[in-house]
C-alpha cells in the first residue's frame, strides 16, 4: 500500500507543471504494480484549502485511493510524533495513518516529513523534480 501526503495529491490534480507529470508517472508505475493508495481524511481538508477547487469530488476521481479516518489509536501516535519529530499536527497524523496501516511507501514531497518517515518506511519524494 502507497500512502499519499496532500501535496501530492494537489500537484496531480492541478497543474504544476513537471511535478504533475512526475507524480502522475510515479502513480501509473504503483498501479502498474497492483498497489492501493492510502491517504487520511484529513487530506480534504487539506486539499480543499490548498487548490482553487471547492470540490471535494474531485479526490474521487484518482481510482484506487482510500480514506483513512483517524481514530484515537492515530491520534495518539499522531501526538507522541508531533512531539518526538518536531512536526506540524497534519504532517504527524499523515505519517501515524501510513505508519498504522503499514504502508510500503510513504509518497510526500514534504522535507521534514520525508527525513521523519524515512524513520519508519520507505520514502518518495519528488526531489528529482525542479
Amino acid at each position: 500500500m502507497i500512502y499519499i501526503d496532500a501535496n501530492i495529491l494537489i500537484y496531480l490534480l492541478e497543474d504544476h507543471g513537471e511535478k504533475s507529470l512526475f507524480v502522475a508517472d510515479t502513480l501509473d508505475e504503483f498501479r502498474a504494480k497492483q498497489q492501493p493508495f492510502l491517504t487520511s481524511v484529513i487530506t480534504i481538508t487539506e486539499f480543499l484549502a490548498g487548490t482553487r477547487t471547492l470540490n471535494r469530488d474531485t479526490l474521487g476521481t484518482i481510482s484506487g485511493l482510500g480514506f483513512q479516518i483517524v481514530d484515537e489509536t492515530i491520534a495518539e501516535s499522531a501526538a507522541r510524533l508531533q512531539r518526538d519529530k518536531n512536526l506540524k499536527i497534519g504532517d504527524a497524523v499523515h505519517l501515524a495513518t501510513a505508519i498504522q496501516n503499514n504502508a510500503a511507501v510513504f509518497f510526500t514531497n514534504d522535507r521534514q516529513l520525508a527525513k521523519a518517515a524515512s524513520q519508519y518506511l520507505e520514502v518518495k519524494t519528488l526531489s528529482m523534480v525542479v
